[in-house]
C-alpha cells in the first residue's frame, strides 16, 4: 500500500483514466434503462440501492439472487457500495472501503445469516465505457482491491473467497465462494447474462454456505434435501441470460440428456427453460461463467446468436458438484462441504486462483 503514493503511482486512478468513454445515450434496454433512472442520478444512496435490488428480483439471472433479495431471506445477501466519489480517492481508499465491508459480511455469515456479498461500484464512468481492455483493466484492478490475498489478479482465473459459518455445535467451517464480476457494457454481448445496471457489480457468492446455512436454520428434513433445492435453483438458473436479448438467446443453455431424467422438477410447475431431458449434471456456456473477470469481456461487438434451432458448440460447465455424497476430485470440496478451521483462519481465502484460458473449452 506504500508504493500508491498518488495518481501516477495508483493503479485505479491509472486504469480509470484509459477507460474509453461511451455514448451517455446509449440504451442498455428497458430493465436497466429504467433502473439508470435512479442508479445514474443524484438520488440517495438508499434510493439506488433500493432500484439495484428491485433489479435483482425482477432480472438477475442467477435465482439464488432473486431469492436472496426477497423480504425476510436468511440466508440474504449483503450489499457493499462505491460510487465515484470513491473511486477519486484512490486504490488504498477503495481497498480499506472493501476490506472493512469483507469482514463485516464474514461476520455476519458465521451466524448464518448471509451468504453473498454484492459489491456494487456505482459509476456513470464505468456504466458508459466501451468494452475493451481497459475496462477488463479496471474491473481486474477493482477484484485485487477486494482480494489482495492473490493480488494482482489476472483475466481467465477463477478466483474464490472463503466465508465462514458456525454450525449447530459450535465448529466453525470455511466455505468457498465464487467471485464473479458483472457490468452494464455486457448488454448484448456474449457476456450478456453478466450485465448489470450502474457500472460495475462483483458478486462473491457462497452455494454450499447458502446450503448448509437453510439446513442448519431447520428449512430441510435432511442434507440430501437442501442440496437438491440448491441443485433445482441451479438448473433453473441456466438460460435465464436472455431475459432482454430481442433474440431471447442467452449465455447459457440447458444441455438435452437424451432422455427423461426425473429430476424433480414437478410437471405443473417446470419453468418453460428448463427442459424435461435437462442434463442435471451439465449445461453449455458461450463463455467460462466461473472466471472472475474474463478476456472476453473486452469484445464489444453484439454477439450474433445463430439461426435456431443450432446451438453453439462452447464450453461445458459442470453441476456435479451439487451432491450430499463425496465432491468429485477435481472440483474443490469446499463448493459444497464446509472444512472445519479455527476462529483465526475464518476470514481466509486459501485457494489460489485457478487458471482458465479463454481458447480451451472444457470445465
Amino acid at each position: 500500500m506504500d508504493r500508491w503514493t498518488g495518481p501516477g503511482d495508483d493503479p485505479l486512478l491509472d486504469a480509470l483514466g484509459r477507460l474509453v468513454p461511451g455514448d451517455p445515450r446509449r440504451s442498455f434496454g428497458a430493465d436497466i434503462d429504467e433502473a439508470h433512472d435512479v442508479l445514474l442520478s443524484g438520488a440517495p444512496r438508499e434510493q439506488k440501492e433500493a432500484a439495484l435490488l428491485r433489479w435483482f428480483g425482477r432480472h438477475q439471472p442467477c435465482v439464488f439472487a432473486r431469492v436472496a433479495v426477497r423480504p425476510h431471506a436468511r440466508p440474504a445477501l449483503d450489499v457493499c457500495w462505491i460510487d465515484d466519489a470513491d473511486l477519486d480517492r484512490g486504490a488504498r481508499h477503495v481497498q480499506e472501503r472493501l476490506q472493512q465491508a469483507r469482514a463485516g459480511w464474514k461476520r455476519r455469515a458465521a451466524d448464518g445469516l448471509t451468504s453473498s456479498l454484492q459489491v456494487m461500484f456505482n459509476s456513470e464512468r464505468l456504466a458508459h465505457a466501451v468494452p475493451g481492455p481497459e475496462l477488463v483493466e479496471v474491473l481486474l484492478v477493482l477484484t485485487g482491491l477486494y482480494l489482495p490475498d492473490w493480488a494482482p489478479v489476472e483475466a481467465d482465473t477463477i478466483c474464490l473467497d472463503g466465508i465462514p459459518l458456525r454450525r449447530p455445535g459450535g465448529q466453525l467451517e470455511l466455505y468457498a465462494a465464487s467471485m464473479t464480476t458483472f457490468y452494464t457494457g455486457a448488454h448484448l454481448t456474449r457476456a450478456h447474462d453478466h450485465r448489470v445496471p450502474g457500472g460495475m457489480l462483483l458478486n462473491v457468492n457462497a452455494v454450499g454456505h447458502h446450503t448448509q446455512a437453510s439446513y442448519d436454520a431447520g428449512r430441510f428434513t435432511c442434507p440430501a434435501a437442501a442440496v437438491e433445492r440448491s441443485h433445482q435453483t441451479a438448473l433453473r438458473s441456466v438460460g435465464n441470460g436472455g431475459i432482454g436479448h430481442p433474440d431471447g438467446h442467452s449465455s447459457t443453455w440447458h444441455i438435452r440428456a437424451g432422455r427423461p431424467n426425473g429430476y424433480g422438477f414437478d410437471g405443473r410447475r417446470r419453468p418453460g427453460y428448463v427442459p424435461p431431458d435437462a442434463d442435471p449434471e451439465r449445461y453449455g456456456s458461450l463463455y467460462h461463467i466461473d472466471v472472475t473477470v474474463s478476456s472476453q469481456y473486452a469484445d464489444p461487438d453484439p454477439y450474433r446468436p445463430p439461426v435456431p434451432p443450432a446451438v453453439p458448440e462452447e464450453w461445458t460447465m459442470m453441476l456435479d458438484y451439487f451432491t450430499a455424497e463425496e465432491t468429485p476430485g477435481y472440483h474443490n470440496p469446499a463448493l459444497m462441504r464446509g472444512l472445519p478451521i479455527s476462529p483465526d483462519e475464518a476470514h481466509d481465502a486459501p485457494w489460489k486462483p485457478e487458471c482458465r484460458p479463454s481458447h480451451r473449452r472444457e470445465f
